[in-house]
């Protein structure tokens, strides 16, 4: 077993491999996030300090993917210094990378070229620094929006959102679905993807919300636990990263493990064959574990 493992519920034996090893890709990033596997063998994420995407090709070097990713005025003065690059990457139905850009306060699609803009705002203004998204199979996407990317990390209602929202947007129409968080942050489906789970790595919001990706109504409290970036395996586990390492949940929000990193992760993403591979943004690191998964 790895020393890094620490074991709550024998159960977790059943769903992955415990003498893994943990790979460092890269050592001198600044703040990495938001990662994505892109299906032809690479993985991508948002270095937001460097205000970059960053591309990793198994036995190459990391290279710079999307320059300039979270906005090309890193000087204006209604942004956060060091927080106004790009933050969580996914692809949708068709492929296309869909990027959430601080600076920009806006989710763009890249196109192979450059960024154009695909939701930029609700209700008549600019979204605050959306944080964290994802696709369903029928299109829908979910996304949350806090202050982090904004002037001290904080709400400014006069330009930007009044309130730091939890979002969907399908058919053309976006919808805010959660306001009960004030740094609303990982998003992530159930594998059948008939829920979401939406959480807070704040110690003051220490709660995991469940919600009906159908209807969007709130369901019940997975957990009372922090997390950035959220997670779920193809058996319902839950794997939240917060400043302890990542917590392995099962569907209930019981504890079933702890797997601990040199430096604190934001987010993770599976890839590689059979996508059983854990990829692991963890501020200046980037580690990867091979076949976590059983």
């Amino acid at each position: 077993m790895h020393p890094s493992l620490s074991i709550y519920d024998e159960s977790v034996k059943h769903f992955i491999n415990t003498d893994f090893e943990i790979e460092t890709l890269s050592n001198d990033c600044q703040f990495t996030e938001g990662p994505v596997w892109n299906s032809e063998g690479f993985y991508l994420c948002s270095d937001i300090t460097a205000n970059a995407v960053l591309k990793f090709v198994p036995g190459k070097k990391k290279e710079v993917f999307i320059a300039q990713s979270g906005t090309a005025n890193e000087a204006d003065e209604d942004l956060k210094p060091g927080q106004a690059g790009s933050n969580a990457l996914a692809y949708d139905g068709e492929g296309s990378l869909l990027v959430c850009r601080h600076g920009s306060h806006e989710i763009a699609r890249w196109n192979g070229k450059e960024l154009q803009p695909f939701l930029s705002s609700y209700n008549g203004k600019p979204f605050n620094s959306p944080n964290d998204l994802i696709v369903d199979k029928k299109g829908k996407i979910f996304f949350s929006d806090p202050p982090y990317g904004l002037k001290e990390g904080k709400l400014n209602p006069e330009k930007f959102q009044p309130i730091a929202g939890a979002y969907c947007h399908y058919n053309g129409e976006t919808k805010i679905f959660c306001d009960k968080y004030q740094y609303p942050n990982g998003v992530c489906l159930t594998p059948d993807e008939s829920q979401l789970y939406l959480c807070s790595n704040k110690p003051f919001e220490k709660f995991i919300s469940v919600f009906d990706a159908e209807t969007l109504h709130f369901k019940r409290i997975l957990a009372e636990e922090n997390s950035d970036g959220i997670k779920c395996d193809p058996n319902g586990n839950v794997y939240l990263c917060n400043k302890d390492g990542i917590i392995i949940l099962n569907s209930e929000g019981k504890r079933l493990a702890l797997i601990q990193f040199p430096t604190i992760p934001a987010n993770c993403c599976w890839g590689g064959e059979g996508k059983k591979d854990l990829f692991v943004c963890a501020r200046e690191n980037v580690f990867q574990i091979r076949n976590l998964l059983r």
